[in-house]
């Protein structure tokens, strides 16, 4: 019995310096370790739509983030002053921001206009690298600091986008833009033989994966492996792609200020990409036939927003591994804060 009491007391004073131990260096506690980078979430199904904050400046801090040091994404190229993202010379420039979008804890901000630098996206590696890159060129350039805290930024999305819809149903899509093809597999058709490999990840491409098409498989590192082939036809890509204009779009947002400081302010890629076997409404010709003229092919492509709405750009076909198309354009930072470190 003395024997086991023994162990108990010993046990017990195990516990006791370990505890000490955490209380005394922060070990073991994920807050702590964390604390000088962004614990911050956004929830979208907590977003209040009819906040009066969206579009009011927000005073933050830009500061060069140092932990950003990919290697070279395939596929993208970037301009202006950016390099290969690892360029110690590029100056981070503390510039306007405002609230794009209020949650029940915590403020999104953007940037008042898209960013400065420009990023060419091309082919398959396009399509595969492009939201890394993106994502690691705002994490790097337009992360904030409050409080000692660091916030990483990001590449606005379609997430961020649709938040606002009033009617964020595939039915608006498919019935009211003309997209009847949205959220549905493939069209029996040629030439859908191959891919960009990183399709191969995501859901819906029926071949076991689960990535979204904002996400991204290893955070900023690049994906850099081309295309693929099944070597044979098949109907199965899911198609996400559909066109929008700014009347569209301004009829289905339930906040004008955030329509405003979406679509009023340049030109730029959204950190999402798309599939299309359709990437157009049916013409007058097909409405008075009754059918659609049925593609050879489909397009794998890159979200953005122009002067006109919502569109997109496609970098690869599936039909040809060669010839690949290339889009040049900025993109839009997005960073979310907690809104106890804020004053609006």
């Amino acid at each position: 019995m003395e024997g086991m009491n023994g162990m108990k007391n010993k046990l017990l004073m195990i516990l006791l310096c370990g505890v000490l131990l955490i209380g005394l260096t922060g070990c073991g506690n994920k807050e702590s370790k964390n604390s000088s980078s962004s614990g911050a979430t956004f929830d979208y199904s907590k977003t209040i739509t009819n906040s009066e904050n969206i579009g009011k400046n927000a005073d933050v801090k830009v500061i060069l983030n140092e932990d950003i040091k990919p290697k070279a994404y395939e596929g993208v190229t970037f301009t202006g002053d950016t390099g290969d993202l690892n360029e110690a010379d590029v100056k981070s420039a503390n510039i306007n921001w405002v609230v794009l979008a209020e949650d029940d804890k915590s403020y999104m901000l953007t940037t008042v206009k898209a960013a400065s630098d420009t990023f060419r996206l091309e082919g398959p590696d396009g399509y595969n690298n492009g939201v890394q890159a993106m994502n690691a060129y705002c994490a790097k350039y337009y992360s904030v600091e409050i409080n000692g805290k660091k916030y990483v930024a990001r590449a606005l999305n379609m997430n961020d986008i649709e938040a606002y819809y009033k009617d964020k149903t595939d039915t608006w899509k498919q019935e009211t833009l003309g997209f009847e093809g949205y959220n549905k597999s493939g069209i029996e058709a040629t030439k859908y033989e191959y891919y960009p490999s990183l399709y191969t990840k995501e859901t819906g491409s029926n071949m076991g994966g689960n990535l979204g098409v904002s996400e991204t498989p290893d955070n900023y590192e690049p994906f850099n492996d081309s295309y693929k082939s099944d070597g044979t036809s098949t109907s199965k890509y899911l198609n996400t792609y559909y066109y929008a204009n700014k009347n569209q779009i301004k009829d289905n947002y339930t906040n004008e200020k955030a329509y405003n400081v979406i679509f009023n302010s340049g030109s730029y890629f959204v950190a999402t990409r798309y599939v299309a076997f359709y990437d157009s409404k049916m013409s007058s010709f097909e409405i008075q036939k009754g059918t659609r003229n049925t593609p050879n092919y489909v397009k794998f492509g890159m979200r953005m927003v122009t002067g006109e709405g919502i569109s997109g750009g496609s970098l690869m076909e599936s039909n040809k591994n060669f010839d690949f198309h290339r889009y040049l354009y900025s993109t839009r930072p997005v960073v979310v804060i907690p809104k106890s470190e804020i004053n609006l």
